[in-house]
């Protein structure tokens, strides 16, 4: 059973990965990337203010506590890390790590926003 649930979320965790990164693109997805977007941010910004570490997410929580479980130790502080770690087969910076996942955050972020702009301009006019 943690088995499966370990799978689970692996899949959904890269799947929020993808679609945080991609689904700004098309208009179709664009409310719900919104939405999305605004759950990341809270969960990386305001409860990882609250634990006391910007970054924190609430699925490598609950990913990790299904992992330890399973007696998985010397996991990494972050889901992007783990996967990093597990494609190259080496031990990659976890600041490299969380300088790729801010840029990111800070482009995808724009891009929403920038996303959001251009759908608002065509309901003006």
């Amino acid at each position: 059973m943690l088995a499966a649930l370990d799978w689970f979320l692996t899949i959904l965790h890269v799947g929020v990965v993808l679609a945080f990164v991609v689904l700004w693109i098309p208009r179709a997805t664009a409310r719900f990337h919104r939405w999305l977007v605004v759950l990341v941010a809270f969960s990386w910004l305001v409860i990882g203010l609250l634990k006391g570490s910007i970054g924190y997410c609430f699925l490598t929580d609950l990913h990790w506590h299904v992992k330890r479980a399973r007696g998985v130790t010397h996991l990494p502080g972050s889901f992007l890390k783990y996967v990093a770690d597990y494609v190259t087969g080496t031990n990659v910076s976890p600041s490299l790590i969380d300088e790729i996942a801010g840029a990111l955050f800070v482009g995808v972020c724009a891009a929403t926003a920038f996303r959001w702009w251009q759908l608002a301009a065509k309901r003006r006019f």
